[in-house]
């Protein structure tokens, strides 16, 4: 029988009934009691251009509808929009609006979390930026990652052939100055 180490600055049990009530979010009624109203409200934040820019990357890169309709729904509640009960009644419409978001940029998201992909979850916190989105992609969706590289390749390709073709032939030819080159002339 194994036994969790004890964390010497571990809170003994039942010390947050000794805490002043109220001090966070959740503790104060929520801002929604209505789920139709809270759905409102997340759909409002999600038609914000940052984010609906940070969803869709995260979709296209691979993460899941449940994940991201977990995050929203959880993140909302910590900050106390609505209670842990109404989160869950508006999760599935959350989910509805993702996916015919992801339809309409062009691409079918991925409805279910796949065990295997833990790793990843950790992006999810903050902004997504493009180090992260491509780490991502290459995990989760390797085909898109595969053809987007190979895209970016054959446009980095073009510009050097292209700057090949658009060399000045007025400019002179540089002549070596050192005392060395003077010998080969």
């Amino acid at each position: 029988m194994a036994f969790d180490k004890i964390t010497p600055l571990a809170a003994p049990p039942g010390h947050s009934l000794t805490d002043e009530p109220g001090k966070w979010a959740w503790e104060r009624p929520p801002q929604y009691a209505d789920p139709d109203q809270a759905l409102d409200f997340v759909l409002d934040k999600l038609e914000e251009p940052s984010r609906r820019r940070d969803m869709m990357r995260m979709l296209a890169a691979g993460i899941s509808i449940e994940e991201l309709v977990s995050q929203v729904a959880f993140k909302g509640f910590m900050q106390g929009f609505y209670t842990p009960d109404v989160a869950e009644l508006i999760k599935p419409s959350i989910a509805i609006y993702l996916y015919h978001e992801g339809l309409q940029e062009g691409f079918e998201p991925r409805m279910m979390f796949d065990q295997a992909d833990e790793e990843a979850k950790d992006e999810m916190a903050g902004e997504v930026d493009d180090v992260s989105f491509f780490r991502i992609l290459k995990q989760r969706n390797p085909e898109l990652f595969n053809a987007m590289n190979e895209e970016l390749n054959k446009q980095e390709r073009l510009q050097v052939e292209m700057m090949a073709k658009t060399k000045q032939p007025d400019m002179p030819e540089e002549i070596p100055q050192s005392f060395l080159a003077m010998g080969d002339r």
